[in-house]
């Protein structure tokens, strides 16, 4: 018997016969359970697929105010000039996105989470940075994500602390990682 059933992409398919088959195990122990406990358990188990299925790039990508997001230039020790955001965060270019295109969504976005700006917003430049090279693309997800000379611009959620550049050079999610210099050019060995 089969609880859960519905009509998606093909995308998220794999996703949902997963929360499917693992709510019929769970839905097997518990059937000494009351009907009303198992009916809120059920209701429970819906909110959170809708919610992973709505907005699975949403929760990783740190919305962006509805002014501006900051963008600046860090002396890095070993990588030189590099860009970063307001807070300090290094940003990366994901080689796979070809320059304006957003690539990175939904699991890939949660561990690299896209520089948001919203619909109406403008990014600003600090000391450095190209006002020239500076866009926005709009993210599948939703919204729009800052690019920089047309490349989609992506934070790297293992990066601790401002400056820090773990995923320079880092083969993950289907393509290598390359933080971002002012020039407009991918940090590419």
């Amino acid at each position: 018997m089969t609880y859960l059933t519905s009509s998606v992409d093909r995308r998220r398919e794999p996703l949902l016969r997963i929360f499917a088959t693992r709510l019929n195990e769970i839905y097997r122990k518990v059937a000494g359970v009351s009907t009303s406990t198992r009916r809120l358990f059920s209701v429970v188990i819906a909110i959170g697929i809708a919610a992973t299925l709505a907005g699975c790039t949403a929760g990783g990508s740190a919305k962006v105010g509805a002014r501006t997001s900051a963008i600046a230039v860090l002396d890095s020790k070993d990588l030189g000039d590099i860009l970063v955001d307001g807070k300090g965060n290094v940003l990366y270019a994901f080689k796979p996105d070809n320059a304006s295109t957003v690539s990175c969504t939904f699991g890939c976005a949660t561990v690299w989470p896209p520089l948001s700006v919203a619909d109406n917003a403008s990014t600003a430049d600090g000391d450095g940075v190209d006002v020239a090279l500076l866009g926005k693309l709009p993210n599948p997800a939703g919204g729009h994500v800052v690019t920089y000379n047309g490349w989609p611009l992506y934070r790297y959620a293992a990066d601790k602390a401002p400056g820090q550049h773990r995923g320079q050079d880092v083969f993950l999610n289907g393509g290598y990682w390359y933080v971002m210099k002012p020039d407009g050019k991918p940090l590419m060995p």
